[in-house]
């Protein structure tokens, strides 16, 4: 694989979103034969989406590319160290190696702290309300998935 000529794409596709306004997160997913098969740019405040991190667009494009949901055996590059979000993302869709360009600190250091993404959930639960609605139906879907 072509690392350099990936980790060179990565920062132009970050350079261009910047150019364009946006933030200087991106990612490309390259698969096990080295080809390109997905890019992705932070787009959270384009989209007024919270999620549309660069590396979970590059996997949701990856991902309806190829008509499956998991990317085993692929390479994600990122300008900035995926935050806990994005990492979860990576590990629900089974990516065996992550290329990053500047760790958590690095990209601290430029003004881009999310050092706080990384704290157990057990910390993050309790700062809003959970409720467990006591319904007699609540397992039908389940059940039904089960037996499909």
């Amino acid at each position: 694989m072509k690392i350099t000529y990936f980790a060179r794409k990565t920062i132009a596709l970050a350079q261009q979103q910047v150019e364009k306004g946006g933030l200087p997160f991106s990612s490309v997913i390259v698969n096990q034969q080295g080809d390109c098969i997905a890019e992705g740019v932070n787009q959270v405040n384009e989209l007024n989406d919270c999620t549309a991190h660069a590396e979970i667009q590059a996997i949701r494009k990856a991902c309806e590319k190829l008509g499956r949901t998991t990317l085993k055996g692929s390479t994600l590059f990122a300008s900035g160290e995926p935050c806990g979000l994005c990492y979860m993302a990576i590990r629900l869709a089974k990516i065996s190696h992550i290329v990053i360009l500047l760790d958590r600190n690095e990209v601290k250091q430029v003004g881009f702290d999310y050092l706080w993404t990384y704290q157990p959930q057990h910390d993050v639960v309790p700062s809003f309300k959970v409720e467990n609605l006591p319904y007699e139906f609540k397992l039908a879907p389940f059940i039904q998935c089960q037996k499909a």
